[in-house]
């Protein structure tokens, strides 16, 4: 029975992780802030002593692309500083923790296929930018200090709970309260004609679950169901569960300064180890819906 320390456990994210590796029989402490702070060294210093962790999750971060536009240098500030600083404390505090860190898809470069983890890095905004700064570091740790670091490159992920400043979200949540007003309404959308690599986080933490407990071949892992949807057949098949007439408009303050037009993982390393369970998003998405619709 191993230890793991959650760091950002209150996220829509780590919720599902905190259950998932309880359900694997492991003693969980999950912590946010305002007890754990990636910025205040002490309180990442004195988590680690508290819990002696056999295992190490940053799930901390400025995690939307949006608000890495918005705020740029408080991006570095908690991507890159803070986990510079969580790599110290436990170098110092817990050096044979296997720490795994989550890295995005934006760190890659414009593709049309299927992004392999050996593809060129080069993001295109301030989240990926600070991703690309925290698997670096990651590298250096493992060089230096001989630390046990997996770095992710997940690809977009959703599923009940998670925050409506996200596309599909935000697609459910409009068309939900739409149909349980029982009156035809219009939702308003961003940039519907890119293609995009969509997970549900139930499978996202199984593979993080999965990386903890096994012997990796690789330090750094895609993880994404290797298929790429356009957000517009998202999201007519979320329109497709109303039982009312939906409007869709364009809004302009949904739209990012820069974005691909095409994301999509090679997730032959976890496909391979066999992590990946791969539920149809389809499925999540209804899910996502009923919880809704029934809330």
């Amino acid at each position: 029975m191993s230890k793991a320390l959650i760091i950002g456990a209150a996220g829509f994210v780590g919720r599902y992780l905190t259950r998932e590796l309880e359900s694997a029989g492991h003693i969980v402490f999950p912590m946010d802030m305002p007890e754990i702070n990636l910025l205040d060294k002490a309180s990442l210093e004195s988590a680690l002593q508290k819990t002696s962790p056999d295992y190490v999750v940053n799930l901390a971060a400025v995690s939307s692309v949006g608000a890495s536009w918005k705020n740029p240098a408080l991006t570095m500030d908690v991507n890159v500083k803070g986990t510079l600083y969580l790599l110290e404390a436990i170098q110092q505090f817990a050096p044979k923790a296997k720490t795994l860190l989550i890295g995005s898809a934006e760190e890659y470069a414009q593709k049309d296929s299927p992004l392999c983890e050996s593809d060129a890095l080069e993001a295109s905004n301030p989240y990926g930018i600070s991703k690309i700064a925290q698997e670096n570091f990651a590298d250096l740790f493992r060089k230096k200090y001989g630390m046990d670091i997996i770095c992710t490159r997940s690809f977009n992920h959703t599923g009940v709970g998670q925050n409506e400043n996200f596309a599909l979200p935000s697609f459910v949540g409009q068309i939900a309260r739409i149909d349980k007003s029982k009156s035809c309404g219009t939702i308003k959308v961003g940039n519907l004609s890119a293609y995009r690599d969509f997970s549900d986080v139930r499978d996202v933490v199984r593979v993080y679950r999965m990386l903890l407990e096994n012997s990796n071949k690789y330090h750094t892992y895609n993880v994404g169901s290797g298929i790429a949807h356009k957000v517009e057949d998202l999201l007519r098949a979320i329109v497709g569960f109303a039982s009312v007439d939906i409007a869709i408009e364009q809004d302009p303050e949904r739209m990012r300064p820069v974005d691909m037009p095409y994301q999509c993982a090679n997730n032959k390393r976890i496909a391979e180890a066999g992590y990946w369970r791969g539920t149809p998003i389809q499925e999540t998405l209804k899910w996502m819906f009923d919880n809704e619709r029934n809330a």
